[in-house]
């Protein structure tokens, strides 16, 4: 029985340390919710401020019951935008029912602009094949999802000249294994900063793989990624969309209607905390330290300096260490036309480091050789706080290893005590 125990705790201590790494890889930094059940039936949300700092509702958004629930109904020109810039991986997901002639999107990656008189649900001056107005042309930049039925279609924003405000939308239709005409079905954005995954019902349908952002936009004050790979379900490339306007740097999320009607009820949005970006190149020299000694620290006169696996470590202002090869352009003060001890000098960008060589007129033993090596920079090469992070990762994992390890010889041992004794031997 106290086995058994012991068994029952090592195994929660296990489970509990991979919750504890997992909370660690993807912590929740900000989080909201709405499910419209307890608002009262207002006429009209605009300027309301029931749904806290969060979201803004603007023209004709009404609440209606659904059952025992309430859900939250889009009419003409309506609209809901978080207030909250998005700039690390975020999950944005809601149900939603809206007939499949309807003009009505579930944004991502606004940069929440009204631009020459485009918001997210007015007419923004696109025609179609006859030149007549096209009302699906919602929204000054972002991906959204127009339901239509058994389907969805992609909508992305791009720069278009040809267009009456030069912005245009294009459009890809992907099936759904739900109607969202007749009834709700659940939509969800996952997005990682380079890629979204759009669900319908938890079944992955597409996935937009963003890139190539700008440095500046003709008519936005935000870095917009200018190309969106499209792919289905499978993995397959559907099309490349160049010219895009998507927010590069943050994301607001938002619904916006052009006309008719449509429904959304539990609403939520879950940002997590952005993981730190890893750079080849980062800004601002910390420090530099000789990495290896030098294998020969005494010359013959005449002799030539030998840089032979001599390299430098490069600690940048962020903590990123670089190793590089010391070359000959790189040193200063090494004089072998007489004899003595020579201070060298390695310089790279504006730090320097030091080591000493001896000029001598016939080699000298190693214990008559002094060497030294000099730092310029007193600096310190890593905060304590920023090893003490990889360290108790480090930590976490070594714990749960073990954990696991005891479990296994705990489990051994209690078949082993099991057994019957083999009655066929002498």
């Amino acid at each position: 029985m106290k086995k058994s125990l012991v068994l029952i705790l090592l195994l929660a201590f296990s489970l509990a340390l991979a919750a504890g790494v997992s909370a660690q890889e993807k912590a929740v930094v900000y989080h909201t919710e709405l499910d419209f059940d307890d608002i009262s039936n207002a006429g009209s949300f605009t300027g309301y401020k029931g749904f806290g700092d969060d979201w803004d509702a603007v023209q004709a958004t009404q609440h209606e019951t659904h059952g025992e629930d309430g859900t939250l109904h889009f009419g003409p020109f309506s609209q809901l935008v978080s207030r909250h810039k998005l700039t690390g991986p975020y999950v944005f997901e809601a149900d939603v029912r809206s007939p499949g002639s309807q003009f009505f999107g579930v944004f991502v990656r606004t940069t929440g602009e009204n631009l020459s008189g485009v918001s997210y649900f007015e007419h923004d001056g696109i025609t179609n094949d006859k030149g007549d107005a096209d009302n699906e042309g919602i929204g000054a930049t972002g991906i959204y999802v127009i339901p239509r039925g058994n389907r969805i279609m992609l909508c992305v924003k791009t720069a278009d000249n040809g267009e009456a405000k030069g912005i245009g939308t294009d459009k890809t239709l992907f099936d759904i294994n739900a109607d969202m005409s007749g009834s709700f079905a659940n939509l969800k954005f996952e997005d990682d900063g380079k890629s979204i995954k759009i669900y319908v019902e938890n079944a992955l349908v597409c996935t937009v793989v963003i890139s190539e952002p700008t440095e500046l936009d003709f008519m936005s004050e935000y870095r917009l990624f200018t190309k969106a790979e499209l792919y289905d379900a499978d993995g397959n490339n559907v099309k490349t969309v160049y010219n895009c306007r998507i927010s590069a740097d943050f994301s607001t999320v938002a619904f916006g209607m052009r006309i008719n009607g449509a429904n959304i009820d539990n609403v939520k949005l879950t940002e997590y905390e952005k993981e730190p970006e890893e750079t080849t190149a980062p800004l601002g020299i910390r420090r530099v330290d000789i990495k290896t000694e030098p294998e020969k620290y005494q010359y013959l006169l005449g002799e030539a300096l030998d840089l032979s696996d001599m390299f430098l470590e490069i600690t940048y202002e962020n903590g990123v260490k670089e190793d590089v090869k010391i070359t000959e352009d790189m040193v200063e003060g090494f004089d072998n036309t007489t004899a003595g001890v020579k201070l060298l000098t390695v310089n790279y960008g504006k730090k320097s480091a030091a080591y000493s060589v001896k000029v001598v007129e016939e080699y000298e033993s190693e214990t008559e050789t002094e060497q030294m090596t000099i730092d310029f920079d007193p600096t310190p090469a890593t905060s304590e706080a920023a090893q003490g992070t990889g360290a108790n990762t480090k930590t976490v994992i070594i714990i749960a290893v073990i954990a696991a390890i005891v479990i296994c010889a705990v489990i051994v041992f209690l078949i082993t005590r099991g057994r019957k004794p083999d009655d066929d031997k002498l």
